[in-house]
């Protein structure tokens, strides 16, 4: 089974970020897509977000800000294809 992480915005519109094959991976699609979102959730953490929610459950969100008022909410996960 071949994976992807999608990221959608406000929870709307998700769109493929990053795929994961079988073939390509070795038959195990599955784990490196969680080893990638890992990845993500580090660089975001470092980034300074104080409000990213998850990062064990295979999906992670944080609040983007959009301007001095009103931000939207990102969202990363891993699906099946």
């Amino acid at each position: 089974m071949d994976y992807a992480i999608y990221k959608t915005r406000d929870g709307k519109n998700p769109r493929i970020i990053h795929r994961f094959t079988q073939e390509a991976c070795n038959h195990r699609a599955k784990r490196a897509a969680t080893v990638k979102l890992h990845e993500m959730w580090v660089h975001v953490i470092n980034r300074g977000f104080p409000n990213a929610e998850g990062g064990t459950s295979g999906e992670f969100s944080y609040d983007y800000p959009t301007s001095t008022n009103t931000s939207e909410r990102i969202r990363f996960y891993i699906a099946k294809m």
